[in-house]
């Protein structure tokens, strides 16, 4: 049975780096309220970050576990819902690293 991607990499947009690096405390909080069933690694400053948007890259490979390869040292691909990085990119669009919107 394949297993399921269940950790990414959150970066943060450039214009929100230093925010966000004071905010993580409250971002990772956030975002496991939102997403119960993942876990987050905050990036506030990365290579792969977007002027205004937040990156969400999944981490798709896992170890294999033994007999389930031919090797022991093969990594498995896990399988990724097409939904999961929209429905995370959407949730993070209403963050607010300053916590200065009111809900």
């Amino acid at each position: 049975m394949p297993h399921e991607v269940s950790e990414f990499i959150v970066v943060a947009p450039a214009m929100l780096g230093k925010a966000v690096e004071w905010a993580e405390p409250r971002l990772l909080a956030f975002l496991g309220d939102q997403f119960p069933y993942y876990r987050f690694r905050i990036e506030p400053y990365g290579p792969f970050a977007d002027d205004e948007e937040f990156t969400v890259i999944p981490i798709m490979n896992r170890p294999a576990e033994p007999g389930e390869a031919s090797h022991d040292d093969m990594m498995i691909l896990g399988k990724l819902s097409p939904d999961a990085i929209p429905q995370i990119q959407t949730a993070l669009r209403t963050f607010d690293p300053d916590n200065t919107r009111s809900h």
